[in-house]
């Protein structure tokens, strides 16, 4: 298990990234909650949760 921070550059939010190495994922991309911005996209080798960690200061209209 690894554990990472991901920050979209669009509106801010904080997403907390855990990988699991040792189930297969879903290929796709994932994207921010609040805003749709793309932060990444997955192979799927791996499977990967997220987790909204730090709302933005201002929810985009």
């Amino acid at each position: 298990m690894e554990k990472g921070d991901i920050t979209c550059p669009k509106c801010g939010a904080g997403f907390r990234r855990i990988t699991l190495s040792s189930l297969a994922g879903e290929r796709g991309e994932f994207r921010c909650t609040i805003c749709n911005e793309v932060l990444e996209v997955r192979d799927g080798s791996h499977a990967v949760a997220y987790r909204l960690t730090v709302a933005p200061s201002r929810i985009l209209a």
